[in-house]
């Protein structure tokens, strides 16, 4: 089995997280009882351990599979502590199954084709139980031109539009559509968040239609829903991962499982994500999963290595280790901090052409709520941005200096 440098430099509270972060199959127990029982031996800081398990929101994950590991042992109040929060994920994970199911039930009524994303559908597919991901919201995705039709099927009693969000008019709604990826209902009753999808981060509305192309039927609590090919699944987990820095072990747990269990297609994943221009979002999953999990390559096609940088592979390795908050407030290394996460996101995302760029400058949808002009004056948004911005600032300070005084 591969061992990684890094993480054999990283603390024993950290490597235990990452050796529980995830919950692998049979033909990969025994390395991950064995990196488990490693960790537990070089004497963690348990604190540390739980604080850890709560940033990267593996608690059902981890007691799962400390609770499994044959010859290890742990302090009781870290046991208690694991089963309390992997408790409340199940309870968390029972509700959004019925709030999804209810949601899935309302587009199917509409006729509207509906896919789930992450979530207890992507824990019920990776582990055959839908309470083992730890998730705080629902998201569901619908086919683009069927957007509007969803929003207006799932606003009732139960959900409504999250308070950021308010009627636009057809030119706005365009703009809308181009340059975001979702919209935020909550529920009335629980206060739980669904995010409605239209397309994945990066698409292009051709790739979004041939993904649902590819798409499987499947259901949901006797309700109709499309599943991913299996090679745009390895796409999505790398891309949702890439954008966030894979900052939370769970997502690379997540991939980490999927490969295990050969759910993953990664020679069509990477002929899509060269057409696609994202080889180095896939590429940096890769790679990651060697570092963090020791898990071998796929095999891909010679050229698919020479997709690489230093910098794909180390700004997420920072993330993961580090704590949600800045390593540096001021000075230098925070400078270099940002020059480096900026490389990062530089390298990583396709390259746009200067009309998508220019259309992603000059786009603010809090422009269209400052100052609700006629679609006949729709152009005027550019040339105003600046001076929007600059008057929701000053009102922003004036808040707070009236508050202050208060």
């Amino acid at each position: 089995m591969y061992r990684s440098s890094w993480l054999e430099q990283t603390r024993p509270a950290f490597r235990l997280m990452i050796a529980t972060s995830w919950l692998a199959p049979d033909s990969w127990r025994q390395n991950q009882d064995n990196a488990i029982r490693e960790a537990i031996e070089a004497g963690p800081d348990w604190k540390e351990y739980l604080s850890l398990v709560d940033r990267h929101r593996t608690s059902a994950l981890s007691w799962a599979s400390l609770s499994r590991a044959a010859g290890t042992t742990v302090p009781e109040f870290v046991g208690q502590a694991l089963q309390k929060r992997s408790d409340a994920c199940r309870m968390t994970a029972v509700e959004h199954c019925l709030l999804l199911a209810n949601a899935v039930k309302r587009l199917n009524r509409a006729g509207i084709p509906v896919m789930p994303l992450k979530g207890q559908i992507l824990s019920f597919t990776l582990y055959g139980d839908v309470g083992l991901r730890e998730t705080l919201d629902m998201d569901l995705e619908v086919p683009r031109e069927d957007l509007a039709r969803a929003q207006n099927c799932l606003v009732s009693k139960s959900w409504h539009l999250e308070e950021s969000f308010f009627p636009m008019s057809p030119r706005q709604w365009e703009s809308f559509l181009r340059n975001e990826q979702h919209i935020n209902f909550i529920h009335a009753r629980t206060g739980r968040m669904l995010e409605l999808h239209w397309r994945n981060q990066w698409e292009t509305p051709d790739a979004t239609r041939a993904r649902w192309a590819r798409s499987t039927p499947s259901t949901l609590q006797e309700c109709s829903i499309r599943a991913m090919d299996p090679s745009d699944l390895t796409l999505y987990l790398c891309c949702h991962g890439g954008l966030h820095a894979w900052f939370r072990a769970k997502w690379l747990g997540d991939l980490a499982r999927a490969h295990s269990l050969g759910l993953l297609d990664w020679k069509a994943a990477w002929e899509e994500a060269r057409r696609s221009r994202q080889t180095r979002v896939l590429m940096a999953g890769i790679y990651l999963l060697e570092q963090v999990h020791g898990l071998p390559r796929p095999d891909l096609p010679a050229q698919a290595w020479q997709e690489s940088s230093p910098t794909l592979v180390a700004v997420p390795l920072q993330a993961l280790y580090h704590s949600g908050q800045p390593l540096h407030r001021v000075g230098p290394a925070k400078l270099r901090n940002r020059i480096r996460r900026s490389r990062y996101e530089r390298l990583l995302w396709p390259t746009k052409s200067w009309r998508d760029s220019f259309s992603e400058l000059f786009y603010g949808r809090e422009d269209f709520r400052t100052l609700p002009l006629p679609d006949a004056f729709f152009w005027a948004y550019k040339p105003l941005r600046p001076v929007l911005w600059l008057w929701r600032w000053a009102q922003q300070m004036g808040h707070r200096s009236t508050a202050n005084r208060s």
